[in-house]
């Protein structure tokens, strides 16, 4: 038969039997080590391979071999070779490997009662690890060797089979440089897009905040003073404030003479301004109204408090809000002052979160502001000039009057008829005990003219009442008249009927 061969290996795995054309084949493949041991058919021990290969037909020598250990360690002494027999079965104790005739297969059969395994006598104690026959490549590895081949499927030209891979021992992955190169590249990106991304997440508010800013400030005017006489009040824009123009989206406020923001808390604010002569210069009842109109537009708006608040120039009231806009809480301040007949408001707002920094910053902006007072001054030089002409009214009740009539564009020559007329209206503001003693007062002031001139002028006084046509001699004759009698009274009584006339024209101003 053809010659017959087994391999064994320096990792204690072997293979075979082979052909010697096999064997020739896997020695050009580089898959044999050059310190593997084979066994040749017929051979009385282990020769090294390269001893083989040599020779131009295998033989059986003399060479000084020694029974290889199972990790390819130096070879055992004399005395450690194995003595089991690697013969067929039942064949004594002490006998060497197969004989010529007889096939080599049947060396390491599947029978029970069979002498063990050639692997488990060469190598006892080496565990059965997957391996082959050397190769770089390992698409084409030897299979593993079987123990006990069955003659009846294996010859010459089959394949070597390498021993199965233990259960518990984890598959080896081979990763090549390049694989590596591209998971640490892919590595790094993630943990750059990572770093960005938390990067972005913390500037995230800044960012919106910054351009919160920019898109406020497009709006602003260059002029950090804003105001002159016809405005009503002049403000040196303090650190923070801006004027927008009038085309910004921030503050759109109906009859507002001057819008204002303060970018860094987003804080906006505008000034208005309306007549109210009638309001007496009562700052709460103008707060008063200026919270009816804005509830509207916040229905919940709630009010947190009031109290004075120091302006440029004299002194206004403050009242501070809260409210809800969609989800945002939003805090306000209102600041109202008057001049004259006019009056002032300041209504600001900003996020809840800007906290006790938007009221120190409204605070700064309202002592910055210094109302003008010059309708004050015009108002105030009229009543100068005509308190001679009404004595009947005290100074304050004459410039409400003069206040009422210059709101509405009316001219101050008929501020002593219009007195005549608004008090005369307003007489039901008085109890009955002050109409009475308003009468006793009047009787004085008409005792020293004649009983028909009395009742003439008396006719006169009602026409002016219905509001009907008058001739100018009529009024000045009556004018003269109750000029001359208040003018007569003693101070006690003149003044007791300035207090009544004045009561009685504040409740004719709130009259349709």
């Amino acid at each position: 038969m053809a010659d017959q061969y087994l391999l064994h290996f320096s990792d204690g795995s072997q293979y075979g039997p082979i052909d010697r054309a096999t064997l020739d084949e896997w020695h050009r493949e580089g898959r044999i080590p050059p310190d593997a041991l084979v066994w040749p058919d017929g051979a009385p021990e282990w020769v090294p391979v390269e001893d083989v290969l040599s020779q131009a037909r295998p033989r059986v020598g003399g060479a000084e071999v020694s029974t290889p250990t199972s990790d390819g360690g130096p070879p055992p002494a004399e005395d450690e070779r194995p003595t089991r027999a690697l013969g067929p079965p039942g064949a004594p104790a002490g006998a060497g490997p197969p004989s010529e005739g007889e096939p080599l297969a049947q060396a390491v059969p599947h029978s029970q009662e069979s002498p063990l395994p050639l692997e488990d006598l060469v190598a006892p104690e080496a565990p059965r690890a997957p391996a082959g026959p050397a190769d770089e490549r390992p698409e084409s590895p030897p299979p593993p060797a079987e123990p006990g081949p069955d003659p009846e499927h294996e010859g010459p030209n089959t394949q070597p089979r390498a021993r199965a891979r233990p259960r518990d021992e984890p598959p080896r992955v081979r990763v090549s440089g390049r694989t590596r190169a591209f998971l640490l590249l892919g590595g790094g990106v993630v943990l750059v897009v990572v770093l960005l991304g938390g990067l972005v997440s913390v500037l995230r508010p800044t960012l919106a905040h910054r351009s919160a800013i920019a898109a406020i400030e497009r709006y602003a005017l260059a002029d950090r003073r804003v105001g002159d006489q016809s405005l009503g009040f002049v403000v040196d824009l303090p650190q923070g404030w801006v004027a927008l123009r009038e085309d910004n989206p921030f503050v759109i406020t109906r009859g507002a003479r001057l819008r204002v923001a303060h970018p860094a808390l987003a804080a906006f604010g505008a000034v208005r301004v309306e007549a109210h002569p009638e309001l007496m210069g009562d700052l709460d009842r103008h707060l008063d109204a200026v919270l009816q109109e804005l509830r509207p537009q916040q229905p919940s708006l709630t009010e947190q408090g009031r109290s004075d608040i120091q302006l440029g120039r004299g002194r206004g009231r403050l009242v501070r809000t809260s409210w809800v806009d969609g989800t945002e809480p939003v805090q306000g301040a209102t600041a109202a002052w008057v001049d004259g007949y006019e009056y002032y408001w300041l209504h600001a707002w900003a996020p809840a979160s800007a906290g006790e920094d938007f009221l120190t910053a409204f605070q700064d902006l309202m002592r910055a502001l210094a109302p003008t007072g010059a309708l004050a001054a015009q108002v105030d030089d009229a009543a100068e000039r005509l308190a001679v002409e009404v004595p009947e009214l005290s100074p304050k009740a004459l410039r409400l009057l003069i206040g009422e009539r210059m709101s509405q564009g009316e001219d101050l020559e008929g501020v002593p008829v219009d007195a005549l007329r608004r008090v005369s209206r307003g007489l039901e503001a008085l109890s009955a005990a002050e109409a009475g003693e308003m009468g006793e007062i009047y009787g004085n002031v008409w005792a020293p003219v004649s009983l028909v001139e009395r009742r003439r002028l008396a006719l006169v006084l009602e026409r002016i009442k219905a509001d009907r046509p008058v001739s100018a001699a009529d009024v000045g004759a009556l004018r003269e008249v109750v000029k001359a009698g208040v003018v007569a009274l003693p101070p006690e009584q003149r003044a007791r009927l300035q207090e009544l006339s004045g009561k009685a024209l504040e409740k004719s101003l709130v009259l349709p």
